[in-house]
């Protein structure tokens, strides 16, 4: 059944608020659910390997929505695996290095309510993104820091060997900032400590601690080759005196090496020896 034979059943099943458009191979259709962000809500429908791949085209990592999609922040990321878990959603982390979510089927006929699941989905998730969950100055930290290292992480290797804000495999609780696939059977999973306060930037540094042992404790150890934290020297809430000895506790009870971001040469090394 072609793409747009497979929209006009989508439209029958809801209504011609419905619209589409090609997007070369996908099909784009425009629903007419809202965000917060006063945006229609698109979800794009591709035929590969005789099934139907219905996902967000990305547009919730890229921003289209006017919206800042930040894993950072602990209520969010609940909120999120709620709802990954409610529409049985999967994510995959594309080519541009932005995360997808999408559903998958092989029947037709359940097209309709994977777009209607899935829309419902974007459109919750763009709502929640709105919140604030903390104050605008660790927002800035936090959006700062996460820029800084991933820049100079793809800098060191291969963009494509890199997943940002990923889960340890199917474990959606566990996520770091960055894992390195070094090889098909070597993981390096780097986390990184920043804080617009002492207050926050030790949560940080608690919620890396918490991440590892949980890695730690996962069916993915084994191949877990490192574990690296990378800190904010330049962080208001960075305090030499009290955070280095809260960082050397996290570094030996969990074997993880550090890197100090005013000595972010170092970090090099440690990915690709």
């Amino acid at each position: 059944m072609k793409l747009d034979a497979i929209f006009q059943n989508v439209r029958s099943e809801f209504s011609h608020l419905w619209q589409f458009k090609a997007r070369g191979q996908s099909l784009e259709i425009i629903t007419p659910f809202t965000t917060s962000s006063h945006k229609f809500v698109s979800v794009f429908l591709t035929e590969r390997d005789g099934g139907y791949i219905i996902s967000d085209g990305g547009w919730i990592d890229l921003g289209i929505y006017d919206n800042i999609f930040s894993l950072e922040e602990d209520a969010f990321q609940k909120l999120l695996f709620y709802y990954l878990e409610v529409y049985q959603i999967k994510e995959v982390t594309g080519k541009d290095g932005k995360k997808h979510f999408y559903k998958k089927t092989e029947k037709p006929a359940s097209v309709p309510s994977i777009v209607f699941d899935l829309a419902t989905f974007i459109s919750n998730i763009i709502s929640s993104s709105e919140v604030e969950f903390s104050d605008v100055a660790e927002k800035e930290t936090k959006s700062r820091f996460k820029k800084l290292a991933n820049n100079y992480i793809q800098s060191i290797v291969p963009n494509d060997k890199i997943e940002w804000g990923a889960p340890l495999g199917e474990r959606r609780d566990i996520r770091f900032n960055a894992i390195y696939q070094k090889t098909n059977t070597k993981l390096i999973l780097i986390n990184y400590i920043t804080g617009s306060t002492l207050s926050y930037f030790t949560s940080s540094i608690a919620r890396a601690n918490i991440y590892s042992e949980m890695a730690d404790e996962s069916y993915m150890k084994d191949y877990i080759e490192k574990k690296i934290i990378l800190i904010d020297t330049d962080a208001n809430g960075y305090q030499q005196d009290r955070s280095d000895s809260l960082l050397l506790h996290t570094m030996t009870h969990n074997k993880s090496s550090s890197v100090k971001w005013s000595e972010k040469e170092k970090l090099s090394a440690l990915l690709q020896n």
